[in-house]
């Protein structure tokens, strides 16, 4: 009798196994040919590779020293890489070096420090309209670089973007006003991306 249930259980217990292997073999061969398409930069379903954006801290459209405001010693270069419009949105992208004799050369600075301990909040200024553009809000939070934990090193350039809103009216270009205490860019020409 013992052997007769020992036989049974054995014999559902390899039913069962071998059920489990045919359920994951084929999971499995679908798994691998994903990630096969994926590691092959299969792309999207509409035709886009994936990359990574090209930002080179030398090619600046315009840039200006400035003096950190609180501050007599320290300064920081503040350079425009590009003003892009993709759809609904536009993205300004920055190169921020700060150039701080109060601090060592491998001291971490912030964009709050650079900033004179701000925040990062750029306008964009649309004159012949009459239209200020800030960065896009989501419940308190721009879509913007973080000001506290986006940091270089002393002289070292660091990049800084911050999305807005489209604009409204058919417009070339803007003027920018990265902090109240500095010149603004004038006339900084918007590209399609």
């Amino acid at each position: 009798m013992i052997s007769t249930k020992l036989t049974r259980g054995l014999a559902g217990a390899a039913l069962c196994a071998l059920a489990l292997t045919g359920c994951t073999s084929s999971q499995d061969s679908d798994s691998n040919d994903k990630d096969s398409a994926a590691d092959g930069g299969g792309g999207s379903s509409d035709g886009a590779t994936p990359g990574v954006e090209n930002i080179d801290p030398d090619d600046v459209i315009v840039k200006q020293d400035v003096t950190v405001p609180g501050s007599d010693k320290n300064k920081a270069t503040i350079a425009i890489h590009s003003l892009e419009v993709d759809g609904k949105t536009q993205t300004l992208t920055m190169v921020v070096t700060p150039h701080f004799t109060t601090a060592d050369s491998d001291a971490s600075i912030s964009v709050y420090d650079v900033w004179g301990e701000n925040k990062f909040d750029p306008q964009l200024v649309d004159t012949d309209n009459l239209k200020v553009y800030s960065p896009i809000s989501d419940t308190y939070e721009m879509w913007a670089s973080d000001s506290v934990f986006t940091e270089t090193k002393n002289n070292r350039p660091m990049i800084v973007w911050a999305v807005f809103k489209a604009p409204e009216n058919d417009i070339d270009a803007v003027d920018i006003r990265a902090q109240e205490n500095w010149p603004k860019f004038t006339d900084i020409p918007i590209t399609e991306s």
